[in-house]
């Protein structure tokens, strides 16, 4: 018997909406080279322009923990996807530094509640790890024919201007698949064999444990924020040729895709831990062949399996979340979680790479890393 928590008709709207609050994230790349090349910024103001994005997408999310089982988030997404686009719209159209980081702010906030709606959804099936693992497979794929498209069409026209009516128009073609979107979540919980308990509180080293697990994730997504933000920058460096890093760029986030299909289709028969290890550690050895002056060859194979990598790792680490929070109420702060490490990440990349080189990023990136194992291990050999 299958929970109507696995329904279709409430995972495809997930899905979407996930796909719709992801979106910035997958083509920062791009979004950031085109905001550098059009905008005139240095490497560390450019380094903050995400960060603008992802504070205030902290700050959408910070308070989730206490509205979102209580909103009704169709009426949310109503309001907030607008808001979104506006922001978007808002970063070409305002004047000045300041408008273009408070507009960016505001598009943040707008993409995190709707990031957040999708992730709770998923939360409360039968196996999130799988479902995770589908959600950012399928968050990766419009990214991916952006990163292939955009280079060639809309910014050779535009700009930087052009990346932000793909992300405007994309995610407004994305909510046609938002008409199920589920009223409100589950208070209860889902087991694996579609059974329904309560959910317990989470107390004293358990809920210890959580926090664990969510640093551990703040700390894995930092590191690949900082390294996904400037890998087109780092093959710039390297002179190598505009046109095939974009398309090398689109190929990776087809890794980061068959990376997260591993996760779907592992689901719970390895746990989480094991799989989270050996996608940390596929980033760590891509940051050694990113290392220095790679041929492009190298710079190729290091940006596959950093994507595979980050894939792969991510909705494992949502998952052990999810499987630590015993009461259905922490898993939302994965969302600022992820959010966090995607405004440190940049925003400390833009800063080591100040003087134009990356080798501090590549190093302090590696080794944040493999903090995060730590932490994510640490947080498991305390759970009951």
């Amino acid at each position: 018997m299958v929970s109507e928590y696995d329904s279709l008709r409430r995972i495809i709207p997930a899905l979407a909406i996930s796909a719709i609050g992801a979106l910035f994230y997958n083509i920062l790349p791009l979004y950031v080279g085109a905001a550098q090349d059009g905008l005139g910024l240095s490497t560390s103001e450019v380094g903050l322009l995400p960060a603008a994005f992802f504070a205030g997408y902290n700050l959408a999310t910070l308070g989730a923990f206490f509205w979102i089982r209580r909103w009704n988030w169709r009426a949310a997404t109503a309001i907030w996807l607008p808001v979104a686009v506006l922001g978007l719209l808002g970063s070409i159209t305002m004047p000045g530094r300041w408008g273009l980081f408070l507009s960016t702010a505001i598009s943040g906030g707008g993409f995190a509640v709707l990031y957040g709606i999708g992730t709770t959804i998923l939360a409360d099936t039968s196996n999130p790890a799988r479902w995770y693992g589908v959600k950012i497979a399928v968050e990766a794929m419009p990214g991916a024919a952006l990163l292939f498209i955009l280079p060639s069409t809309l910014v050779a026209q535009y700009g930087f201007a052009g990346v932000v009516y793909a992300l405007a128009g994309v995610s407004l073609l994305l909510a046609f698949f938002l008409p199920t979107l589920p009223v409100s979540g589950d208070i209860e919980h889902v087991n694996a064999d579609h059974s329904v308990r309560p959910r317990m509180p989470s107390k004293g080293m358990h809920r210890f444990a959580i926090w664990l697990a969510l640093f551990g994730t703040l700390l894995f997504f930092s590191a690949a924020s900082g390294l996904w933000a400037f890998i087109e920058r780092i093959g710039s460096v390297q002179a190598f040729d505009a046109v095939a890093i974009g398309m090398l760029l689109s190929l990776t986030l087809v890794f980061a895709t068959l990376g997260s299909l591993t996760t779907a289709w592992l689901g719970k028969r390895m746990g989480n831990i094991k799989p989270f290890i050996v996608s940390a550690t596929l980033m760590v050895v891509a940051s050694g062949l990113l290392y220095g002056t790679p041929s492009f060859n190298l710079y190729a194979v290091g940006a596959g399996l950093l994507t595979f990598g980050i894939g792969m790792g991510l909705p494992f680490a949502i998952a052990e979340v999810a499987d630590l929070d015993a009461d259905g109420r922490y898993i939302i702060l994965s969302v600022p979680a992820i959010g966090s490490g995607a405004m440190i990440g940049p925003a400390a990349a833009g800063a080591l790479a100040a003087d134009g080189t990356f080798t501090a990023v590549l190093a302090v990136g590696a080794v944040t890393i493999l903090c995060a194992i730590l932490s994510m291990v640490g947080g498991r050999k305390l759970a009951p």
